[in-house]
Formats: structure tokens, C-alpha cells, sequence
């Protein structure tokens, strides 16, 4: 009897030993993820909280946003909550690691991966652009030098040129003396000239 008794108390302490072994692994390596948008900020945001982590040894929290690593960031037994902003008037994808040491094989769910989406919600408005008149320019017209009218210009006047390249004599000026009296005193000279000469000659030979 006592035996049994024994025994059914042995049964009732590894049930309830199981059980609180059971629990604490269930509270254990707690992790919270939590997503949103405020739309007063304009930001998306993300969190990841850690509680309950075994802080013998490092543990890990890798994010990736819109597929960018983000900083590596270890912690031991707890995590504070820690936070992602985004611009809000966009789609954003938040991937995330945790890598527990005792875990490293991802086999116990205390290591684990999981991804949220936030959707947009800011309206983005564009920016508005002011448009500046457009200034033009004139040129004033070119203007042409003054031509002299043909009455100011004074006439030119051409001189023939005779043939070999020399240019004419000016006609002698008119004294009103006769062309032939002149030709027949010149012979006149002529004749006393050759008349004196020939008396020399007979002179000189009698």
C-alpha cells in the first residue's frame, strides 16, 4: 500500500514538474511585433520587442527594410523595444531575424524569422512649381551707313589716255599770231643764213 502510495506521488511531482517546465518554456524567448502608420508624422513605422531571452551569451536582431540591412544589433536576456521609421506615403516591407544562442539551428522557435507590411498612408503632394514670365528681348534693327545723295558727290571727270601710256599735251595757248607768217620769216632766216655763208666762201678765195 505504501508503495503505491509512493508511487502515485512520484507520478503527481514529475506531472507538475513537467508541467511548470512546460510553462516556463512557453514564457520564455518572448518576442512582439507590432506595425503602423501615423498619419500625424507622416512615418511607418515597426517595432520588435525581446523579453525572457537566456543572457548567458549574445543574442541577435538582424531587420531589413525594403530589403536594406539595417544595423546588427546583439542584446542579452531582454530587448527593448526597438523602433523603425519610414516615410508614410509609401508600401514598406520590414524583414526580421532573431538568432538566439541557444537556438542557432532555428529548431526550438526561440530563433526565428517573420516579415510585416505597412501600406501607405500619407497622400504625398507634389510640389508645386511657380512658373516665372518669360522675358524677351529686342534687338534693336541694324542700320546702314549714310550714303552721300549724288548731288553732294562732286563729278569726276576722265582724261583720255594716248596710245604708248602718256597722256595728250595740253593744245598751245592762242597768242594770235598766224601759223603761216611765222613759217615764212623762218624761211627768210634761212635764206640770209645760207646768203652770208656763201659770200664767206668767195671772200676767202680771191
Amino acid at each position: 500500500m505504501a508503495r503505491r502510495v509512493l508511487g502515485a506521488f512520484a507520478v503527481t511531482v514529475t506531472a507538475a514538474l513537467t508541467t511548470l517546465a512546460l510553462t516556463g518554456t512557453a514564457q520564455a524567448h518572448s518576442p512582439t511585433l507590432n506595425k503602423g502608420c501615423d498619419e500625424k508624422s507622416g512615418k511607418s513605422w515597426f517595432t520588435v520587442s525581446l523579453k525572457d531571452y537566456r543572457g548567458e551569451k549574445d543574442n541577435f536582431l538582424e531587420v531589413w527594410i525594403d530589403g536594406k540591412a539595417q544595423p546588427k544589433v546583439p542584446f542579452r536576456q531582454n530587448l527593448d523595444t526597438k523602433k523603425y521609421e519610414e516615410d508614410g506615403s509609401a508600401k514598406h516591407t520590414y524583414e526580421v531575424k532573431v538568432t538566439a544562442w541557444d537556438d542557432p539551428n532555428f529548431e526550438k522557435n526561440w530563433s526565428f524569422k517573420a516579415s510585416r507590411t505597412t501600406e501607405a498612408c500619407v497622400k504625398k503632394t507634389p510640389p508645386t512649381t511657380t512658373t516665372k514670365p518669360a522675358t524677351t528681348t529686342t534687338t534693336p534693327p541694324a542700320t546702314s551707313p549714310e550714303v552721300p545723295s549724288s548731288s553732294a558727290v562732286p563729278p569726276t571727270t576722265t582724261t583720255p589716255v594716248a596710245p604708248g601710256g602718256s597722256a595728250p599735251e595740253p593744245p598751245l595757248a592762242a597768242t594770235g599770231a598766224s601759223p603761216l607768217w611765222l613759217l615764212l620769216s623762218g624761211l627768210g632766216l634761212v635764206g640770209a643764213g645760207a646768203g652770208t655763208l656763201l659770200f664767206l666762201r668767195r671772200r676767202r678765195s680771191a
